[in-house]
């Protein structure tokens, strides 16, 4: 046997291995690390939001956020339906939202144009590692074709609606044992837009109206002549068992006659999980 050739493979082996290692400090050798992603699972990840707007006082103030996705994967949209996000995708929404509202275009003032009057404020909001990035961006989808802001707050605008739409299609209700009451004034008793005006004088005859549940106690009237409480227990089960929902948000408040004789328009919804 030659032992000096034997040596020599060994050394040439050494250097081969030792060659290979010296490649993780060569750009473009070693793959970039993916940087971390550790959301908080039960806090918002990313929430899509309109407030504002040609709304009645009563229906905003029961108005949910239009999609919530935490950082569990769980998705709800509209405080209705819920779904759940793999990994990947929300992975995938985080980092896209991220990129977005890091653009530098996301900086550019709006172009000077008329005022929408009441058009809806929409509000991103998304966690990242290096701290919370968000926008609002009043009459977004109403001042899209005067090309006032940038096309990357439509594009996370547009990510979200694309998972919003995906977990109502599912149609699989989110249900929670907490949930909000509003009761706003009705106008005429029992007609008119939900939040305006108080009502003075008795309903017609014809009129729809049912005695307040006695199980749902209310605070006294804010400012808008609002009444509104969030609700757990028993009073929670009465709410969800006694008043209508509106659903689809369409304004239908069936009316209640309160117990001290004012007539009120009723909606309930669940609460959400950071609410």
């Amino acid at each position: 046997m030659d032992h000096r050739l034997t040596r020599r493979g060994l050394l040439a082996g050494v250097l081969a291995a030792a060659a290979l290692a010296a490649c993780d400090d060569v750009p473009g050798v070693t793959p970039t690390p993916e940087p971390s992603f550790d959301p908080p699972g039960d806090a918002p990840l990313a929430t899509w939001e309109l407030t504002g707007g040609f709304t009645a006082a009563g229906i905003a103030a029961l108005r949910p956020p239009r999609l919530v996705v935490y950082g569990d994967g769980d998705a709800i949209a509209d405080a209705a339906y819920r779904s759940r996000l793999d990994p990947d995708q929300l992975r995938a929404l985080a980092s896209g939202l991220a990129e977005d509202l890091r653009s530098n275009a996301t900086q550019k003032k709006p172009t000077a144009t008329p005022t929408i009057v009441d058009a809806p404020v929409t509000k991103v909001t998304v966690w990242s590692a290096s701290g919370t990035l968000t926008f609002t961006a009043e009459g977004l989808d109403e001042l899209k074709p005067d090309h006032v802001y940038a096309d990357v707050l439509y594009d996370a605008r547009d990510r979200l609606a694309a998972v919003h739409k995906a977990v109502s299609a599912t149609a699989q209700p989110y249900l929670a044992a907490r949930v909000r009451v509003v009761a706003a004034p009705a106008q005429d008793g029992t007609g008119g837009s939900v939040g305006l005006g108080t009502i003075s004088a008795d309903p017609s005859a014809s009129a729809s109206v049912s005695a307040w549940p006695p199980d749902i106690t209310l605070p006294s009237p804010d400012s808008e002549g609002l009444r509104r409480a969030d609700l757990e227990g028993d009073a929670a089960r009465a709410a969800v068992r006694m008043l209508t929902r509106d659903l689809d948000q369409r304004g239908a408040w069936p009316a209640y006659r309160m117990g001290d004789g004012t007539i009120v328009r009723a909606s309930w919804r669940y609460l959400l999980p950071n609410e």
